[in-house]
């Protein structure tokens, strides 16, 4: 995941930006696609000159299952939560469901990193107060995360 923190100096203000990383474009998405969807029809073509014409439906359904999970992951790499800070709210938003803006004031915020006793599982990075907590940065490694909660922690003070 990458984190961009932007600070504006001349208001108290700070925006940081979690998305995860992005390997691959959209442009460089359809092009695996599409030597995915070339390679699979070669092979069905290849059984079909040998007479095995039942590979056909299979090699269709194949590049369908390719293309549908291709696009899921385009679309969990676009994601992004926006965190704004000013001087007395902190705005999180996340691009994947644009209802689901959520406002805190800034006295009453807290931050907490809940972590697995036994280590099996992930640490959760929780934001909210009165009982209502959002999870961020939950595509983050550990390390990531340590970091991010660090830097809502100075941008909260310090803003």
């Amino acid at each position: 995941m990458v984190l961009r923190a932007n600070q504006n100096s001349d208001a108290d203000e700070a925006v940081l930006i979690i998305q995860p990383n992005r390997n691959l474009t959209w442009n460089q998405s359809k092009w695996l696609f599409l030597f995915f969807a070339f390679s699979i029809g070669l092979v069905g073509s290849y059984f079909y000159s040998l007479g095995a014409w039942l590979v056909l439906p299979f090699a269709g359904l194949e590049i369908v299952i390719v293309g549908i999970a291709i696009y899921c992951q385009s679309c969990c790499a676009h994601s992004q939560q926006v965190i704004s800070i000013d001087g007395t709210h902190v705005r999180i938003r996340d691009n994947q469901n644009a209802q689901a803006e959520k406002c805190f004031h800034k006295a009453w915020l807290k931050i907490i990193q809940n972590q697995d006793p036994k280590g099996w599982y992930p640490s959760r990075l929780l934001i909210g107060s009165h009982g209502e907590y959002i999870e961020i940065g939950k595509n983050l490694v550990e390390e990531e995360r340590e970091m991010l909660a660090n830097n809502l922690r100075s941008a909260i003070e310090g803003a």
